[in-house]
């Protein structure tokens, strides 16, 4: 296999001519006579088995296409799962990887050549630039010719600019909680505990009668570490990148690291637990029950923003009840600009499909990056979810404002069943939310639009914009030197060797194992003794090898980051 300079070559690949051909818009004739069930292979899907309700009807009526989602997240044993799947060789028809695993999977020959097809796909090749960048980098590393997946989560925006007014991740309270404790300042970690203590305290269970708990988490996510955990670090400036922090000054430290921010988080969860805040079930439920007792008002502390959608909406905003970021004086945001070359994973077309069913699949795939398609995936159907006003810009509907809080249900005409069952499983889109949407001159995500924030502009952030003198999470953190914008680079990274890959999952799993008997040690003491005896096995287990091959390979970002801010 060629080695090369990743960073290097990125920034090569940029100056240079792509690898596609010049645009042609002549896509084939389809015929759509036949049904066809596409099997999505899908690391990002929380939901395994036939797509249902509302989105399985549009896809049905207008591609004759089924989609049968497999997720390895949810399978019981991912690792098995693409293994053996590989060793058939036959990964599925439509295939969603993380980009290390794509570009394996390119290597062996799972994958098919898309080259010739693409330049036909209008939509697609809208992203032509991150599309040849991508493919340019594979070919480099594996020494392939060919375009062979897409990015995930592309825009148009530009490769560091950063469109939200929310960052991905900070500390997130029930405006009307925080305010009944006090609304206090809080320096810290230890003063978000007593804030969240004195919360659970006030309000221990729902409107319903159900217990409540600051914090619920869940392991169905966790790769070599937790997740969850993995997540907070963002809060101190660091992001987890396999055995390796990864800082906002660029710095590249071990996870076991004492004085990072892995071991702080999880210290922080252990104290929560030790005040009785921490849900018990965490270490046991899955994303779906976790997710369900956040619509339930059963969970006093938010940390990602997507989570708002399961409880904020304009009502609840009046009633000054909406979640909003509630900042700590000692917060150093680590967040990445918008995912314009892509996100990390990657969409391509199983090498064992027929040129019919591929020309089908493609079809439906430049219908995703269509402004259709990414209206419908992002928003959902006209009429129920949103409609159209004089000026050709949306409006959500009462439905559509709190679909993911109360799961409306769907006019049968529509598909039937709950907006969630029938919501696209697949949760990994081809383009990104924050993209501009040509005929509104909008973003295709409603956070963004003018009659959304108008609707917003509730008790609760008015009374948050009063307190925090700003308008916006992001205003605020960046006012106050709390916000770290990193270059959002996409690189084909280098793959495990065999013997890195075993040592990883072998330490993997000594550390997810003992990050979850931490969370509920039973002192300080025993905190301790694990953490310690952690170190000591997965130093027996080869980690420094591990740290020392995942510095390497992370060092191609560090690299192409300031690259992209030099320029």
């Amino acid at each position: 296999m060629k080695k090369k300079n990743v960073a290097s070559m990125a920034m090569a690949a940029m100056m240079a001519a792509g690898a596609l051909p010049m645009n042609a818009w002549a896509a084939p004739e389809v015929n759509h006579d036949e049904p066809l069930t596409i099997e999505v292979y899908d690391v990002a899907a929380n939901y395994q088995g036939m797509q249902t309700g509302w989105y399985a009807k549009e896809i049905k009526d207008r591609f004759n296409i089924e989609l049968n989602i497999v997720a390895p997240q949810v399978s019981g044993d991912a690792a098995s799962l693409y293994q053996t799947r590989c060793a058939s060789g036959d990964l599925g028809d439509i295939i969603i990887l993380d980009n290390a695993d794509m570009q394996d999977c390119v290597d062996v020959g799972l994958i098919a050549d898309i080259s010739e097809d693409l330049p036909n796909y209008e939509n697609l090749m809208k992203y032509e630039e991150q599309i040849s960048l991508f493919n340019d980098s594979i070919n480099e590393v594996i020494g392939t010719e060919g375009v062979y997946a897409i990015p995930a989560e592309m825009n148009s925006n530009g490769p560091t600019e950063y469109k939200e007014d929310t960052v991905a991740v900070m500390p997130r309270l029930e405006w009307d909680h925080y305010v009944e404790v006090g609304a206090p300042e809080m320096k810290n970690l230890d003063d978000l505990l007593d804030t969240l203590k004195k919360i659970q305290d006030a309000y221990p269970t729902n409107e319903a009668g159900d217990k409540t708990y600051a914090l619920s988490l869940w392991p169905d996510w966790d790769g070599t570490s937790i997740e969850n955990v993995n997540q907070l670090t963002k809060w101190y400036g660091q992001e987890v990148n396999g055995s390796i922090l990864l800082g906002t000054d660029n710095s590249i430290t071990p996870l076991t690291d004492k004085d990072g921010a892995y071991y702080k988080m999880l210290k922080f969860l252990y104290k929560a637990n030790q005040m009785g805040l921490v849900d018990p079930d965490s270490a046991t439920q899955d994303w779906n029950a976790a997710c369900d007792k956040m619509r339930q008002g059963r969970v006093h502390l938010f940390w990602y923003n997507w989570q708002y959608g399961f409880w904020n909406s304009p009502a609840k905003g009046e009633a000054r009840q909406n979640y909003r970021g509630i900042p700590l004086e000692d917060l150093n945001i680590y967040q990445a600009s918008d995912t314009y070359y892509g996100d990390g994973r990657a969409w391509a077309v199983g090498s064992n499909v027929s040129d019919e069913d591929k020309a089908r699949i493609l079809e439906f795939m430049d219908w995703l990056c269509s402004p259709e398609g990414l209206t419908m995936q992002h928003i959902g159907q006209e009429g129920f979810i949103y409609t159209v006003n004089d000026d050709g810009t949306y409006t959500l509907t009462d439905a559509g404002m709190t679909r993911f809080a109360d799961d409306p249900q769907v006019p049968e005409e529509l598909g039937g069943g709950s907006w969630t069952d029938g919501n696209n499983q697949i949760n990994q889109w081809l383009v990104a939310s924050i993209e501009m949407n040509p005929e509104t001159g909008e973003t295709f995500g409603s956070d963004y639009w003018a009659s959304f924030l108008e609707k917003n502009n509730t008790a609760t952030n008015k009374e948050w914009s009063e307190k925090f003198g700003s308008e916006t999470e992001v205003s605020y953190l960046e006012e106050n030197g709390m916000l770290n914008i990193v270059p959002n680079v996409n690189l084909v990274l280098p793959i495990d060797t065999t013997d890195i890959a075993l040592i990883r999952s072998q330490c993997g799993d000594q550390v997810k194992a003992t990050s979850w008997q931490a969370i509920f040690a039973s002192d300080d003491a025993e905190f301790d003794q694990m953490w310690d005896e952690m170190c000591v096995t997965l130093e027996g287990l080869g980690w420094d090898q591990l740290v020392e091959f995942d510095t390497d390979k992370y060092q191609a970002v560090v690299d192409a980051r300031e690259a992209a801010v030099a320029e």
